[in-house]
């Protein structure tokens, strides 16, 4: 099959992001470790790879860099001081801001590499800065090891490769390994929220040049579909979560998941604009009981369908045109129903909310809340209010 230019370029463009961003998260781990090297005796760093095959070993930490974005220190009672663990801490962020200040000058004034180099720069520096300046990802340093972290987990499936060739199977197998890499900062409970139509069309993928149909003028309406478990006492969560998923959003038949051989998604031979997506998180309740209210992804107002007018659309002005004039020469447009949904995946930390400098807890603004979404409090965890928060700002 043949692609137009535009194609090719969006799909080096992709490759070339999502390398970046691999390499400056690589690199951003690496700056962890290197300054651990330099601080630490090789006897404590050598736990590392010694502990079971050592082939294993640095596979795992491979993957831990690579997918988890984290990697794990060990610190031992005659090295765990304060400025070690300082210094060990600091020396990501500081090192990926160099880069991403480097990359942009780079780009700026010789302009000698593409633009994705700087953006997976800045978000590498954006999520080191989270996590290691600003505290918001666990840094275990009472114990034997220090684990810096970047993110929640999930999965973009970019090209519609991942959904035909195997109905999905291959994209849940990494979903569940990323869940399984995460399950190091708890796993008490976890899931995984994702979007898929309200509809599908009849299409199939297309084959052949012959077969491709003109893309839809407007994308599909969407719907989440959330898959929630607790951790049992003997159960691995990584497995239950993939089986929780399987369950919702494949089909008992096949084990596909639903639509995967849809033209919604096909997005590089035309006749759909969709992407699949995974986005997930597993918990450690730290200041309330691990229950199934509490885990994430977490929704305050459940979806409600709203009109969605184009701007400037004649009929956003009662069938004439922006200015009133000329109402018999404007073709009405009637407004679309799209749902409107919201979910949020995040550590919590929600302790009070500032209106015009003053500093309200989050009990005052879960009870507020309530009022002005019209809606019960679904959970009494901090991070549902952030849920219900981004539904006031959202919506």
């Amino acid at each position: 099959m043949k692609h137009s230019e535009p194609q090719r370029q969006r799909r080096s463009t992709t490759a070339a992001l999502l390398t970046a961003y691999f390499i400056f998260g690589a690199l951003h781990e690496s700056a962890h470790l290197i300054t651990a090297s330099w601080l630490l005796p090789a006897s404590s760093l050598s736990t590392i790879l010694n502990n079971g095959n050592s082939s294993s070993r640095i596979a795992t930490l491979i993957l831990r860099i690579l997918l988890g974005r984290c990697i794990s220190i060990p610190i031992d009672s005659t090295t765990n001081n304060a400025m070690t663990i300082f210094l060990i801490t600091h020396s990501g962020w500081i090192f990926s801001m160099s880069i991403a200040i480097l990359c942009h000058a780079l780009y700026k004034q010789q302009r000698s590499i593409s633009s994705v180099v700087p953006l997976a720069a800045y978000i590498t520096a954006l999520e080191g800065m989270t996590t290691d300046l600003f505290g918001f990802a666990p840094q275990q340093s009472n114990r034997s090891y220090m684990t810096f972290f970047c993110g929640n987990f999930g999965i973009l499936l970019l090209n519609s490769s991942w959904l035909s060739i195997d109905g999905g199977r291959t994209a849940l197998d990494v979903l569940e390994k990323m869940v399984n890499v995460t399950m190091m900062r708890g796993a008490q409970s976890g899931g995984v929220v994702t979007f898929e139509p309200t509809k599908y069309s009849h299409n199939k993928t297309p084959t052949t040049t012959n077969e491709q149909q003109s893309p839809p003028r407007h994308p599909p309406t969407l719907k989440g579909i959330r898959s929630r478990v607790v951790n049992a006492k003997r159960t691995d969560l990584s497995k239950i979560i993939k089986q929780k998923i399987i369950q919702d959003n494949c089909s008992p038949l096949t084990g596909n998941l639903h639509g995967y051989n849809k033209s919604e998604y096909t997005v590089n031979e035309g006749g759909g604009k969709l992407v699949r997506g995974f986005f997930g998180h597993t918990r450690f309740a730290t200041s309330s009981k691990a229950s199934f209210e509490g885990t994430h992804p977490h929704q305050w107002s459940a979806r409600r369908e709203y009109n969605l007018y184009s701007f400037g659309s004649a009929s956003s002005f009662g069938g004439g045109s922006s200015d009133g004039r000329n109402r018999s020469r404007v073709v009405v447009e009637q407004p679309r129903i799209v749902g409107v949904e919201n979910y949020i995946t995040h550590n919590g930390d929600f302790e009070f909310f500032r209106v015009r400098d003053k500093y309200y807890d989050v009990t005052l603004v879960q009870g507020w809340l309530e009022n002005v979404l019209e809606t019960p409090l679904p959970c009494t965890v901090d991070s549902a209010a952030i849920a219900g928060m981004i539904d006031l700002l959202r919506t």
